[in-house]
């Protein structure tokens, strides 16, 4: 998080909450599941069904669930949050569908069409896959010595192999199906079997119980390490593929990974695609470059208390604000 939100998290409490309450918030996740699961174990922490519906409440008791629809028409007030989840990971289906259902609440999913219907699988994810395998067998040295000159880098310990292959660059991906090979985990078969991803029948069941959809690039790649033209046919794809397969009349779209750094041109032209659009980051409690951007924070960390959270990331846009840092500067 860095060292100031680390410190103004310290500092945050729960009775702090409603001094914050006059804004609207967009909380995003990924995954939420009460088990570990080996394409995701390896990425990031989650919170499991428990910690989520508590989140839910504390929003809920604090603030009015906005809809997706009132968003797009700017019918937005004050007090209000919206959820949204990246990835198209199979438990937005599962897991958080019947969640938000219960609770009459419409969420924003955002899902990289090359995915769905687990006929293909992110680049990170196998990597998380492969990590898991090594591990049960004790990360045996031959094993990584061979990976790590497949990739071409060097490591110190465990730890450091596993970051700097989780690490790799979006364009030696195709790498890692050598890697799979090498240690006999037939990918196919493993997403036949788990299904990591969400279906084009779930999305569709869910866009007709009222939920919105949006783009998340085709890949997810880093958009930072392709081309100009590249960055634009990723986001544009993504979003045409929506449209062409659900008939729906609007365009969401949110980065994969960050939004920093995206260039000005990127955004005008995203803008100039779509005037309805809304583009979604993850820089936290900050304004953009256009009221049509919309920045997120992350609720996924399970080790953090949520209205701690909440209150940290406002102390912090007061922080940004000081410094000049609270309107993101587009190059």
């Amino acid at each position: 998080m860095g060292i100031v939100k680390d410190v103004l998290y310290k500092v945050s409490t729960k009775g702090m909450l409603p001094v914050f309450k006059n804004q609207s918030l967009f909380p995003y996740y990924h995954i939420i599941r009460d088990n570990k699961v080996a394409h995701i174990e390896n990425l990031y922490s989650f919170k499991n069904k428990e910690q989520f519906l508590n989140d839910i409440d504390i929003l809920c008791d604090n603030y009015k669930a906005l809809s997706p629809e009132d968003l797009l028409k700017d019918n937005i007030p004050k007090n209000s949050f919206l959820l949204s989840f990246d990835d198209g990971l199979e438990e937005i289906y599962s897991v958080i569908y019947p969640i938000l259902k219960a609770r009459n609440i419409k969420a924003i999913f955002f899902v990289n069409p090359n995915f769905v219907d687990n006929e293909e699988g992110l680049y990170k994810h196998l990597i998380s896959v492969i990590i898991s395998k090594l591990e049960s067998e004790n990360f045996e040295k031959p094993s990584l010595d061979k990976i790590s000159n497949i990739f071409s880098f060097t490591y110190t310990s465990t730890e450091d192999f596993k970051q700097k292959f989780i690490g790799i660059k979006y364009s030696e991906r195709e790498k890692v199906d050598e890697v799979l090979n090498f240690i006999n985990i037939n990918i196919t078969d493993y997403l036949n079997t788990h299904k990591p991803y969400i279906s084009k029948k779930q999305i569709k069941e869910m866009i007709e119980d009222g939920h919105y959809f949006g783009g998340h690039t085709m890949t997810h790649p880093p958009l930072l390490q392709l081309s100009y033209e590249e960055q634009k046919a990723e986001i544009i794809d993504s979003i045409d593929w929506l449209k062409q397969n659900f008939d729906i009349n609007y365009s969401l779209f949110s980065f994969p990974f960050s939004d920093r750094s995206i260039s000005k041109k990127l955004l005008e032209e995203l803008l100039e695609y779509d005037g309805s659009i809304r583009v979604f980051g993850n820089s936290g409690l900050k304004k953009d470059m256009d009221s049509r951007i919309i920045q997120r924070f992350s609720l996924e960390n399970p080790f953090k208390q949520t209205e701690k959270r909440i209150v940290g990331e406002n102390l912090y846009k007061y922080f940004n604000k000081v410094i000049g840092k609270y309107h993101i500067k587009r190059k």
